[in-house]
């Protein structure tokens, strides 16, 4: 008898972690466009606290959504058609790498962009390996 109930005790609890997950999984994709920056700032202010001090940096920022103003220094396509944008300097940068479905309806928004020219990019920061990471991110237009 204490088996049997064992054993229903499992099942339920597979069931409810299945449950969780594919609820997870199949997550609506966020629309970073229509969600307010936690923080706006210049883009070599939160390079220069990540340079300071790392791990308050990551605290502070990782999953926030940040608006940041810089140069941008690359424009680059992925292998996988993602496109990337790199602000300030492009070893040891911003490394944005531009939501999906924003950039396949704003083609014309992110062709305009010009190396050295000032750009706002509004995304969620990853935290810091080598460089800044920020994805899914958008180009802010005015």
């Amino acid at each position: 008898m204490k088996i049997k109930y064992a054993i229903i005790l499992v099942l339920t609890v597979i069931a409810i972690g299945a449950g969780i997950g594919l609820k997870m999984f199949f997550k609506p994709h966020a629309n970073v466009n229509k969600l307010e920056a936690e923080f706006k700032m210049e883009a070599s202010k939160l390079m220069d606290e990540f340079q300071k001090d790392e791990a308050t940096a990551t605290t502070k920022y990782s999953e926030k959504v940040l608006e940041i103003n810089g140069n941008l220094v690359a424009k680059n396509k992925l292998p996988n058609g993602t496109n990337l944008l790199i602000l300030e300097d492009e070893m040891a940068g911003i490394s944005c790498q531009l939501d999906s479905l924003w950039s396949a309806s704003n083609q014309s928004v992110i062709e305009a962009l010009q190396t050295g020219k000032p750009v706002s990019v509004k995304g969620v920061c990853k935290g810091y390996l080598m460089e800044i990471k920020v994805s899914p991110a958008v180009v802010v237009t005015k």
